[in-house]
């Protein structure tokens, strides 16, 4: 099995590296590139703010590196007195990295997010959300129906990569499995390889997603072989992989 790992640095190389160390052929290949935003410098002021009716939450492990990086710069900590809600089980263990329990959704996205919140969270009167420019807007609007205050910290940006066609081909001759983590980096895949030829390999190629939501999304796409993992982590990665090639040893015996 050979995999195309997408995902942005450093936690593409780290899940390149489990793929080797679990007997995987795989190749780096990151989509985007995440550098910090402007506005994390409003970072001190949240975390000074907030009580226990606040929520803070994680779109992404980007989005709490990005303001652990900040934070550890300027002397600062997550605060004690607030309540934390992680997207899924990556963002949530790169959090408790920091000190940091965060409640994690059944479902990882922003709809397993707001379930959460009804079902566990009903006295938070104001969310802080941490995310990327241009995040989905739809937990905000759910919320503020709610009558619950939401404010958007863009904590970082992601930048658009680019690879030659010497590379692409290199995928079509080597690669039969992808990792995409986000919506963005699936558009950005189906216009790089945007000729009839290449876009006939790429949606027929099994692509392993993090979220629900992102699987609609990728058949929407045309995807064929779109398969759910258990989030973003790379043992989900791992797991889902060793399931699938269980399930061809087992068709082949069967033949």
């Amino acid at each position: 099995m050979q995999v195309l790992v997408t995902r942005p640095e450093p936690h593409n190389q780290r899940c390149v590296s489990m793929l080797h160390a679990n007997g995987y052929q795989a190749i780096a290949a990151p989509m985007v590139k995440i550098t910090a935003s402007e506005q994390i410098g409003d970072l001190p002021a949240l975390v000074k703010t907030v009580n226990q009716q606040h929520l803070i939450i994680a779109v992404s492990q980007y989005a709490v590196e990005a303001c652990q990086s900040y934070l550890a710069e300027h002397a600062l900590s997550w605060p004690q007195n607030c309540q934390y809600l992680a997207v899924g089980k990556a963002t949530a263990e790169c959090w408790q990295q920091y000190g940091v329990n965060a409640k994690i959704p059944v479902r990882q996205d922003s709809e397993g997010m707001l379930e959460l919140i009804e079902t566990q969270l009903q006295d938070i009167q104001q969310a802080h959300i941490l995310r990327g420019q241009q995040g989905r807007e739809w937990l905000a609007e759910q919320l503020q129906k709610q009558a619950i205050e939401v404010n958007y910290l863009t904590c970082y940006q992601r930048h658009i990569l680019h690879y030659s066609s010497q590379q692409l081909d290199q995928w079509q001759s080597q690669i039969n499995t992808i990792v995409a983590t986000s919506g963005e980096i699936l558009k950005h895949l189906t216009t790089l390889m945007s000729e009839p030829k290449q876009l006939r390999w790429l949606k027929n190629t099994t692509l392993l997603v993090p979220s629900q939501r992102l699987l609609e999304y990728a058949n929407s796409l045309g995807f064929k072989h779109t398969v759910l993992c258990d989030g973003a982590s790379d043992k989900a990665c791992i797991d889902v992989l060793a399931r699938i090639q269980s399930s061809a040893r087992n068709e082949n015996d069967q033949k």
